[in-house]
């Protein structure tokens, strides 16, 4: 298990071996999202129990499993990363860079300024984050997904 910051922002989860970039991209939107700690379907089951997690999966043999054992559990169906996202923000993800987890182990990050520049350290596996180049391509391809998400709301005779 993870360590925690003291805050909780709301569900925890848990992708499984298949969703590892996304849960990445989750974190960096400051979600807290464990890594499986084992393949098997009922390990996974186990570790979602135990953590009091939300699976996420394209496994739908896995979404029917964890709907039997009373598991919380998202099926996510597409495999594009932004279309994943927006699975995400449907299900209540906000999709803005709130970065307070590690993208590696989910530990939580500490703020820190160096020569005026904000960075995040991970306080479990010492990994650094700053906002650089890749920083302003995420940020570009979350506003699409949000334009996106904005234009589709709009009854049809309203969109462009």
């Amino acid at each position: 298990m993870s360590e925690d910051t003291g805050e909780d922002n709301g569900q925890h989860f848990l992708v499984d071996l298949m969703l590892m970039r996304l849960g990445r991209w989750l974190r960096l939107l400051g979600q807290d999202v464990a890594n499986p700690q084992d393949a098997s379907d009922d390990r996974l089951l186990l570790q979602a129990r135990n953590e009091c997690r939300t699976i996420i999966t394209r496994d739908k043999e896995l979404l029917q499993a964890a709907a039997g054992a009373g598991i919380s559990c998202l099926l996510i169906r597409s495999s594009k990363i932004s279309d994943q996202l927006q699975e995400m923000a449907k299900a209540g993800v906000p999709l803005w860079l709130d970065p307070r987890r590690c993208t590696i182990c989910n530990g939580p990050l500490q703020e820190t300024k160096t020569s005026g520049m904000k960075k995040w350290q991970c306080s479990v596996c010492k990994k650094f984050y700053w906002e650089g180049g890749h920083w302003q391509k995420m940020e570009s391809m979350l506003q699409a997904i949000r334009s996106q998400r904005e234009e589709n709301a709009l009854p049809s005779h309203c969109r462009r």
